[in-house]
């Protein structure tokens, strides 16, 4: 990658690390003034939480291939699903939401 305009390529690199190396050593200078050290501790609920997401954002190949059989199926006419399944669905989603 090429960049182009006035003025050294590196400049605006080197004026951020110079900013972001001061804040540094000011940072350093701090802790050490006053002995106390910055910490980060994560809730059992956030690792949760994260593990959670971690799970969601894996594929579900049986939820694909299910989908992508109900779309054939759509496509060629062939889908069809009773009242019944319909309703027991909706009163089962219903009362899980309840639920939660």
């Amino acid at each position: 990658m090429q960049i182009s305009g006035h003025g050294k390529p590196d400049h605006l690199a080197k004026l951020l690390l110079g900013i972001q190396g001061a804040e540094v050593i000011g940072a350093k200078q701090r802790t050490q003034q006053d002995g106390r050290q910055d910490r980060v501790q994560i809730s059992d609920r956030a690792k949760e939480i994260q593990r959670i997401k971690s799970l969601a954002d894996q594929p579900d190949t049986a939820r694909e291939e299910r989908i992508e059989s109900i779309s054939r199926a759509v496509e060629a006419g062939t889908y069809s699903v009773s009242g019944k399944q319909v309703a027991d669905a909706l009163i089962h989603q219903t009362l899980t939401d309840a639920v939660l």
